[in-house]
């Protein structure tokens, strides 16, 4: 085959390529969903060391913690389809989004893959299994800083 010929197929199965991503990505947009839910906790240093009684299931991953003082300030909700964003407020001037880019099945487990950005500076990308949680340090708040307990549930979409 000459050059030319050679550049204008690879040429096209890079358009087919994308355009079937496209496809793909237009297609998953709207089936499924998961429901986020982000407990916001006050974690700070006290001479006197007292974990709120609505925390008590995570009472021991608490304590690894630097503080010693840890009360639950509110519990966010949002629904957020693959491909969506769901901006939620916290306490003070400070605001997280959430993007939940998709679900990645590759190592066996069926796992989350969301981007959390909080202006100025933190920007992650988290993946958790389907109904599982992680602790998240936040911004300073107060005398102590905010601690975010994130958790995620995959669930079908209504149509």
């Amino acid at each position: 085959m000459s050059r030319p010929v050679l550049v204008i197929l690879a040429a096209l199965t890079l358009v087919w390529s994308f355009a079937g991503l496209a496809v793909a990505g237009e297609s998953d947009k709207g089936q499924a969903q998961v429901d986020l839910s982000i407990r916001v906790i006050y974690a700070a240093k006290s001479q006197s060391p007292s974990v709120d009684p609505a925390l008590a299931d995570i009472r021991d991953e608490l304590k690894d913690l630097p503080a010693s003082k840890f009360r639950l300030l509110d519990r966010l909700q949002a629904q957020v389809d693959i491909k969506g964003t769901a901006e939620l407020q916290l306490p003070g001037d400070h605001a997280i989004a959430v993007r939940f880019l998709g679900i990645d099945k590759s190592k066996g487990k069926q796992m989350l893959s969301l981007q959390l950005s909080m202006k100025p500076a933190l920007k992650i990308s988290l993946r958790l299994a389907d109904g599982g949680r992680t602790l998240l340090g936040g911004p300073k708040h107060l005398d102590g800083k905010l601690v975010l307990d994130i958790s995620a549930q995959l669930k079908e979409a209504k149509k």
